[in-house]
């Protein structure tokens, strides 16, 4: 039984709301504390129990589902002295002072308690902390010392708590000095210090008020403004002002401040408070600040609400409505823009909502419906349909999508989703579909045009090797026949004309080949495989071999790559450049012609060479010479058809080889390109793929 007198217990009562902690919500602190008794002492219920004059109170009641009891019911009422040792019952049952008590004999049937007395520093008992349990059992002795650092870390939670509230109420007594000022101030955990003075100077900063500073221990003594002096046009200074001279405090939550930390301004996020201090004239004399960096909480938010206006901005630009189906009462919530849809007068329910279906997409909208509601098939709804506005009449086609969500059971419970208007998107793909049937039928039309093209340029082709080459044959056998028999009964200028004619018949024969030669690369169908460049150039030297013995020509050849390409046309290709390199060159001297070879990439290929294929990487093969070379203005002009830079008498050719060149590299992926000097040669460069 409680022995203490009438004033002792008058004082006590006192002392217990100066706390003022009886009826305040759950704290984490405290319940640390229960969950760590109950852990080491290993009882389901442990209880931070504060005694009044007609109950206990629980600050923290882990294991029970009631915050209290009567007082004449109390075990911690027979804690409430100052004892050195706690209070020990092992079997409540067995106990004269408990065997009756309904907590006993009802539920939570407490058998086995242990309770520490709280003793503030004054010496008060404001009650226990307790574990309880519903059968016998005894603690150890660390068991029972860890009950007791346990509970005087809930006397010190509490007189931390008496303290930082009487910091902050703004005391109008001077009785706590500076030095519980400062006690409370550098040993709170939260950001703390104290402006004393019209200038406030910052008297007292604990380490978390010094660090949002960033300047360290150094602005202790000064005035706040030559302190921070960041602080000056943002409003922190003015609204200290105010509340020093008015006695008003201040708070505010979430505020922005910029602060110089590590010679860089940053803006960060607090809430705050300003205490005025009044002295014993009841004239404030300093400030107290209170304040928490909340700059991760409001990122987190911002980020929040920047998330959900993203996803509803989503949702609006993607004209999605969204549903949830209550599957077990068979309602649902839509939103605004199905309401639109339904177009229903009255809030739409879930059976006006399927009942807006046309009647034909029903069986449909229903079969997906109820395959949705088998787990083992994952729960997803996919469906299209028609749905007619109810006051409109205008038919929609909505493709709803969802996911129904699954009890323990596997029983289905709702299903969320969306649905979207594809009204407009199906008839663009109709419209799309029709488009491209049409372009479809156009280009079967146009290879039909081609193919006629490509058939009438084989058959020009034909009448190219035949019926424009026999007239010619028979013209320079005629006058060749004319030269053998009639030369010396004809004058020299009948001989001259003569002459005159077999070399026209000759030119004629040679533009005629090389016509056909570039007509069969347009139309020839082009067999692509593995051409090793070296076989192709080695071909072509024994087809050139009189005429490099003729002109002494000298020849440097570099080990070349095999491409993939069709030999023939290459063969074409570097037969023409050979000639060219051989053929172009001053009377009095002899041909040299370099053949070179290296490995490029994309990204070293010169601006003028344009591939028609774009690969990573070319082989670029050089042909060089010593000959007559050409300016370089005349460039694009070399590789067209009929296009010549020099007289036919010194330098005979029908100007359609380099333009037989160019197609044959195009055909094949590549570039050319050329570069020379009047006089000092010419180097032709072809690039194929790699």
């Amino acid at each position: 039984m409680d022995t203490r007198s009438s004033d002792e217990e008058i004082k006590r009562l006192a002392a217990l709301n100066s706390y003022d902690i009886l009826d305040s919500l759950p704290e984490k602190d405290y319940e640390d504390i229960t969950l760590l008794a109950s852990q080491i002492c290993g009882t389901p219920v442990a209880l931070i129990s504060l005694v009044d004059q007609s109950r206990q109170w629980f600050k923290s009641n882990r294991g029970l589902s009631f915050r209290q009891t009567p007082r004449e019911q109390s075990f911690c009422a027979h804690n409430l002295q100052a004892l050195n040792s706690p209070l020990i019952v092992e079997d409540a049952r067995q106990d004269a002072r408990f065997q009756d008590n309904p907590l006993v004999t009802d539920a939570p049937n407490i058998v086995f308690y242990a309770g520490e007395p709280l003793v503030d520093e004054d010496g008060q008992t404001l009650g226990s902390l307790c574990v309880i349990d519903s059968q016998v059992r005894q603690l150890d002795e660390g068991q029972l010392s860890a009950l007791k650092i346990l509970a005087k870390q809930v006397v010190i939670l509490l007189s931390y708590r008496r303290k930082t509230l009487q910091a902050i109420a703004a005391q109008r007594q001077l009785a706590a000095s500076e030095a519980q000022y400062r006690l409370l101030i550098e040993q709170s955990p939260m950001a703390m210090c104290l402006f004393v003075g019209r200038d406030l100077r910052i008297n007292i900063a604990n380490d978390r008020m010094v660090g949002f500073w960033g300047r360290g221990r150094s602005v202790m003594g000064k005035p706040l403004q030559e302190a921070v002096p960041e602080l000056q046009g943002q409003p922190f200074l003015d609204i200290l002002d105010q509340v020093y001279t008015t006695g008003v405090p201040y708070s505010a939550r979430a505020t922005p401040a910029d602060l110089l930390v590590d010679g860089q301004l940053k803006t960060s996020y607090f809430d705050f408070t300003y205490q005025p201090i009044r002295n014993a004239q009841d004239e404030v004399y300093a400030i107290l600040e209170v304040a928490t960096d909340v700059t991760d909480e409001v990122i987190l938010r911002s980020q929040l609400q920047e998330t959900q206006r993203a996803l509803e901005s989503a949702v609006a630009l993607a004209q999605l409505g969204i549903w949830k189906v209550d599957v077990v009462n068979q309602t649902a919530e839509f939103s605004q823009l199905v309401q639109d849809w339904v177009g229903s007068p009255e809030p739409l329910t879930l059976a006006s909502a399927v009942a807006a279906i046309e009647p034909a997409d029903v069986p449909t909208f229903q079969a997906a419906f109820a395959k949705a509601h088998i787990a083992g098939l994952g729960g997803g709804l996919d469906v299209q349909y028609q749905l007619r506005n109810q006051q409109t009449g205008q038919v929609y086609l909505l493709h709803s999508k969802g996911q129904m969500q699954f009890d323990a059971a596997g029983k289905a419970v709702s299903l969320y989703g969306f649905s979207q208007d594809i009204t407009q998107l199906h008839a663009a793909q109709l419209a799309l579909e029709t488009k491209v049937r049409e372009r479809t039928e156009d280009l079967q039309r146009a290879n039909l045009d081609l193919q006629r093209s490509n058939d009438n340029l084989q058959q020009f082709a034909y009448v190219a090797s035949h019926d424009l080459q026999e007239p010619l044959r028979k013209i320079q056998a005629f006058s060749d026949l004319l030269t053998t028999q009639y030369a010396n009964q004809l004058d020299q200028s009948a001989n001259d004309h003569l002459q005159r004619i077999m070399n026209a018949a000759a030119r004629m024969s040679a533009l005629i080949r090389d016509l056909l030669a570039y007509s069969r690369i347009a139309t020839h169908q082009q067999v692509f495989g593995p051409v090793s460049l070296n076989a192709v150039v080695a071909d072509v030297l024994l087809t050139l071999d009189w005429t490099i013995q003729q002109t002494g020509t000298q020849l440097t050849l570099a080990d070349l790559p095999t491409v993939n390409g069709d030999e023939a046309q290459l063969a074409q290709l570097f037969q023409n450049l050979l000639t060219n390199a051989i053929k172009f060159v001053e009377p009095d001297q002899k041909p040299y012609v370099q053949v070179s070879y290296a490995h490029r990439s994309v990204n070293e290929l010169p601006e003028d060479v344009r591939p028609t294929a774009i690969v990573p990487f070319y082989h670029q093969i050089d042909v060089t010479d010593n000959g007559i070379g050409f300016d370089p203005k005349y460039l694009d002009r070399i590789f067209q058809v009929f296009q010549r830079l020099n007289n036919r008498k010194n330098y005979p050719g029908t100007g359609v080889g380099l333009a037989i060149c160019r197609r044959v590299i195009e055909n094949h992926g590549g570039g050319l390109s050329a570069h020379s000097q009047p006089g000092h040669g010419a180097t032709f460069s072809v690039y194929l793929p790699a």
